[in-house]
């Protein structure tokens, strides 16, 4: 292994050797700069879209069914988690999350799944990405895929499940009046960005449906 000297000598000779001619044109520079951040501000108005319209809604859809599930909150621009706490039935700590990167000059966008479970009671399909241009993202493919990696999930989780009650006998609380209810057995139900929420009686439903903002947490979805 080379000295820190000599790696140093080596550095300098190479910098001196170099032409000192820029690689750039100025208007070069500036259109390549332009360009980036073109499709930067694409990038960033696509994966918010794609959280709040097609991952978030299908990851509340499936924690509904569960009990123990709830979304993670204040999550950064881009990602999706839930987490399904230990509880007898299903006797792990176990988390679903997705991410949406980009490759270095955005010219393409990733979708990057990860679930994890402790403690393993067998293998698990911990993680998996699906890659597409920047350009040419189809919701509907994006939506497809994110769906398999839930149900594939919900497959494993399930093989862990020591029985209890039907999930439509789980309980739920109604978002308006904040009663205990079983699902079931609810006066009503209704939908809002995806999620299902159910309701006591048709009145905490009209006073939802006339301004869910006001009994759901936006920011935090």
């Amino acid at each position: 292994m080379s000295s820190l000297v000599e790696f140093t000598w080596r550095v300098e000779s190479q910098l001196s050797n170099v032409k000192r001619e820029p690689h750039w044109e100025p208007t070069e520079a500036e259109r390549y700069m332009a360009e980036i951040a073109t499709r930067r501000g694409h990038f960033e108005h696509l994966a918010l879209h794609l959280c709040e319209s097609v991952i978030q809604p299908r990851l509340e859809t499936l924690a509904c069914y569960f009990s123990n599930a709830s979304l993670l909150k204040n999550e950064p621009t881009g990602h999706c988690s839930c987490w399904f706490g230990y509880c007898e039935q299903f006797p792990a700590s176990t988390k679903v999350a997705f991410a949406i990167e980009h490759d270095v000059r955005y010219q393409s966008i990733g979708i990057c799944y990860e679930a994890s479970m402790m403690p393993v009671f067998f293998k698990l399909n911990e993680r998996e990405k699906l890659t597409l241009p920047l350009e040419a993202v189809q919701e509907e493919a994006v939506a497809n895929w994110v769906e398999d990696r839930l149900l594939e999930f919900l497959d494993a989780y399930l093989r862990i499940d020591r029985g209890g009650e039907d999930f439509s006998e789980e309980a739920t609380t109604d978002p308006v009046c904040g009663m205990r209810i079983v699902r079931s057995s609810a006066e009503a139900s209704d939908s809002f960005r995806g999620h299902s929420y159910f309701f006591c009686s048709r009145e905490c439903q009209e006073s939802f449906v006339r301004n869910p903002t006001e009994y759901v947490d936006v920011k935090g979805m």
